[in-house]
């Protein structure tokens, strides 16, 4: 096994995609240029490559005509041209001052969605806030919000290990992952998407917050593996899960492989044994934010096959295994995410 071969992924989830995802395609499309959003890029033509509306599609699945779809799209264009524009390997991936400043001013327009900037990527983030008034809850807007300021403040902390050429342990990381790749103002979409809302006393149970984080951590292993054909043509950035476990035991990133996927088998292992117990404690819209989860899970292997972000020229980065032909193998427990299998989970009441 080494990284140039495309990686063999578990997940036995089923795959699913929305019929309508080459509408919200075209739309998002036609969004992006009614904010000129390439003009921010330093790679102009890259965004039509995504195929937004195919992942968004891959997770928005319970629903023939979901309200909040296009937003959904939309936002996720938007992670992605604002993660090529000043993260990865965008202007900012090696200065955090100048990223500290930046993600202050699109944390305060995520708060408010306004801004008199002229910042193609400002004015497209106020428009998506102005959307929620519409679309969300106030307590489906706080959420959003939160997770969206949580993944800017992360962009602080990767770019402060690239300025000085280190990489966090993998406690570090793996907390860090929980937020840093934007999945986390996904999960807080879902319901917004659909036309639902998850009751604020369900989704901060302990046992849902653990399934949101798996789910969060999982979706960005898996990036991390699907990417790193990507990321290390095109940037040379180590910040991921094969690069931090390879240089915390001294390998090879090739070598570190087995490791990665032994710990993301692991977790998601975890995520269907406590989703199958939770699902017999919470009600209709916690369980459909649960199964959106676990559409995420599986719909971003499934577009990550497909997208032209990963792909290498001969073929997909990863592809999908139904079964887990060897069981389990033995795989490191970051303490800062062990707590997802604390046994009395499913016993602990929502926070007050």
């Amino acid at each position: 096994m080494t990284i140039q071969d495309t990686t063999l992924l578990w997940c036995p989830l089923p795959p699913g995609i929305h019929p309508a995802w080459r509408q919200w395609e075209r739309n998002t499309i036609e969004w992006l240029e009614s904010f000129a959003l390439d003009d921010e890029q330093r790679e102009r033509g890259r965004l039509r490559g995504i195929i937004a509306g195919e992942l968004a599609a891959r997770t928005i699945l319970t629903s023939d005509d979901p309200p909040g779809a296009q937003f959904s799209t939309d936002s996720l264009m938007w992670l992605f041209a604002f993660d090529d524009a000043y993260c990865d390997e965008g202007r900012y991936s090696h200065n955090p001052a100048s990223m500290a400043i930046l993600v202050a001013e699109m944390g305060r327009i995520a708060e408010t969605g306004r801004t008199d900037s002229e910042s193609p990527l400002a004015r497209a983030l106020a428009e998506l806030r102005r959307r929620l008034d519409i679309l969300a809850s106030p307590a489906q807007t706080a959420r959003w919000v939160h997770a969206m300021k949580g993944y800017l403040s992360y962009q602080v902390w990767e770019a402060a290990y690239r300025s000085t050429s280190t990489l966090p342990t993998l406690d570090e990381y793996a907390v860090a992952r929980i937020r840093n790749g934007s999945m986390e103002v996904c999960a807080m979409t879902l319901d917004i998407a659909e036309g639902y809302e998850v009751p604020p006393d369900e989704i901060d149970r302990p046992a849902v917050m653990a399934l949101t984080e798996m789910a969060c951590s999982l979706v960005g292993w898996d990036n991390d593996i699907a990417s790193y054909y990507k990321e290390h043509k095109r940037s040379g950035d180590r910040i991921n899960l094969v690069d931090v476990i390879a240089n915390q035991n001294g390998t090879t990133p090739a070598d570190a492989l087995p490791s990665v996927i032994a710990l993301r088998d692991a977790v998601l292992a975890r995520f269907l044994e406590l989703r199958d117990d939770v699902e017999t404690l919470v009600g209709p819209d916690t369980r459909r934010y649960i199964g959106g989860l676990s559409a995420w899970i599986r719909g971003n292997l499934d577009w990550s096959a497909n997208t032209a972000r990963y792909r290498r020229p001969d073929g997909p980065t990863v592809a999908v295994v139904d079964e887990l032909e060897h069981g389990l193998q033995e795989y490191l427990r970051p303490p800062g995410i062990a707590w997802w299998w604390a046994g009395e989970l499913t016993l602990v009441p929502a926070t007050a």
